[in-house]
């Protein structure tokens, strides 16, 4: 090859090799590593060392992920008054990460929008519900459209969970019936540079 791999030493000491397997796949950006380790696909090898450092925080329990992703949106959400919703993902070890946040309308957010990366496994999903809207939707419940998407069969996850306008955490299983209620997610804007 004529062009040096641009991640330089980080893909490997090879600096012209494109990918770990030369023959039968192709990168010429040599870029491929760096995006599966960024989406937390990979577990194994120099690409789950990588994924260790950029890729996703990764935790044991899907609870403790669901938290953490509301944890980092629940503010964005309530000062643009937009519903945000990702997916939460297993990978082949058996730990989970979240998708980054999609964000929705004021009413409205569709998790699926941000996959999980191949070779994980979709298992759960989360959502924002915005700012108070005095009234004009139910911000601290599931509605019934949120309900419908946790008992699809077709969406196949195992469990839904709300962050909303108060701060509340709260989480639906695919029967509907609430598994999670309890307090500490954000409850105001703020501004993630003066945090």
């Amino acid at each position: 090859y004529i062009t040096q791999d641009p991640i330089g030493l980080k893909g490997g000491w090879n600096l012209y090799g494109y990918q770990l397997n030369p023959i039968s796949d192709i990168d010429p950006l040599g870029l491929s590593m760096w995006e599966d380790a960024k989406s937390g696909a990979c577990t194994n090898g120099l690409c789950g060392t990588l994924s260790a450092m950029i890729g996703p925080d990764k935790f044991d329990s899907i609870d403790s992920t669901a938290y953490d992703a509301l944890n980092k949106i629940n503010s964005q959400s309530i000062c643009e008054d937009k519903e945000f919703a990702g997916l939460i993902c297993k990978d082949n070890s058996g730990r989970y990460f979240s998708t980054a946040p999609n964000r929705g309308e004021r009413k409205g957010s569709y998790p699926f929008n941000s996959p999980c990366p191949n070779g994980t496994e979709k298992v759960s999903a989360y959502h924002t519900h915005g700012a108070d809207s005095h009234g004009e939707y139910w911000d601290e419940i599931f509605s019934g459209k949120d309900e419908k998407i946790v008992k699809s069969k077709d969406n196949n996850i195992k469990s839904f969970y709300l962050g909303t306008p108060s701060g509340n955490f709260k989480a639906i299983d695919n029967h509907g019936k609430e598994i999670t209620n309890r307090k500490g997610l954000p409850n105001v804007c703020r501004v993630h540079g003066n945090m």
